[in-house]
């Protein structure tokens, strides 16, 4: 416990320091970020992986000769959902943030 005091003194001091440092938040003016389709691609890839997953999962939990049980495969299937639905959402969002959204255009379906 010789240290205990000196590291607490320590993180007192510090703690201010911290709490004081400037942070100014960014202008939305001065923020141009382009519109993609990285939401819609995660919810898509997470859906597909999760249904691919689950379902190929479940087919290899249900073993033919094999004593298999609702819970065995039942598990197996919620396993496979999850580990498909969270590579499926992160293979999506990748994908997704790929595709620029248009900006959309006042004069769509309008003729001169």
């Amino acid at each position: 416990m010789k240290w205990g005091w000196s590291v607490a003194l320590a993180i007192a001091i510090a703690a201010p320091a911290f709490a004081q440092s400037p942070v100014r938040p960014v202008p939305a003016a001065d923020s141009s970020v382009a519109r993609s389709w990285t939401h819609e691609g995660t919810w898509v890839g997470a859906v597909t992986g999760g249904l691919a997953f689950g379902v190929g999962f479940y087919h290899f939990t249900h073993r033919t000769g094999a004593p298999n049980t609702a819970a065995g495969d039942l598990g197996g299937a919620l396993v496979g959902t999850a580990i498909g639905a969270a590579g499926g959402a992160l293979l999506g969002a990748f994908v997704g943030a790929l595709i620029p959204k248009h900006k959309p255009s006042a004069e769509v379906g309008t003729r001169n």
